[in-house]
């Protein structure tokens, strides 16, 4: 479809009259009008032919990591600050689902999502959970995506990149060492 897609950690830029915070450098965010956090995060639907920005996907807190399916049909977008992760179709940038990376949405400690990469086939979704030191395994059939479960790996996991030939998950922790995982 020629877009790029930009994961923005703040949000959407800010409307007259919406509260905002500093974000660094002479940025400003939308907050919470009473945490004064970041209340959200976006992507931004870039057209790659105009340089334009045209959609704005809301998503989650904190957006970082972005993934795309091998068939080019989804985007998923890791929301850190809200354990989640927010599948964006590619054919009307909008979030069709919301997968949750830790085993129930009321669970006390964070997962703090940050990092993605699909399988091959794009059946399996791996999600670095950076403050559970746990790759989340996803069935990913957006809509029906589920949870499978969480493989334990070094300190604070930050990057992931799946190597097909040997079916191997190479994971990057930034507070430790890195791990190779057979699957």
């Amino acid at each position: 479809k020629g877009n790029a897609y930009v994961s923005n950690w703040g949000g959407r830029r800010p409307a007259p009259g919406d509260a905002t915070g500093p974000a660094g450098r002479g940025t400003e965010v939308r907050v919470d009008p009473v945490t004064y956090i970041a209340n959200e995060g976006s992507v931004s639907v870039i057209d790659l032919t105009s340089g334009k920005v045209g959609e704005e996907v809301l998503v989650q807190r904190h957006a970082s990591a972005l993934a795309v399916t091998p068939d080019s049909r989804h985007v998923v977008c890791a929301n850190a600050a809200s354990d989640n992760l927010s599948v964006i179709d590619t054919a009307t940038d909008k979030v069709v689902e919301t997968i949750w990376v830790k085993q129930s949405p009321a669970d006390i400690f964070g997962a703090s999502p940050n990092a993605l990469a699909f399988d091959t086939k794009g059946k399996k979704l791996y999600v670095a959970n950076g403050t559970q030191n746990a790759i989340a395994v996803i069935a990913f059939k957006p809509g029906k995506s589920k949870l499978l479960g969480l493989i334990p790996v070094g300190w604070f996991p930050g990057a992931l990149a799946f190597h097909a030939k040997r079916n191997l998950l190479c994971v990057a922790n930034i507070k430790g060492i890195s791990d190779v995982t057979q699957l």
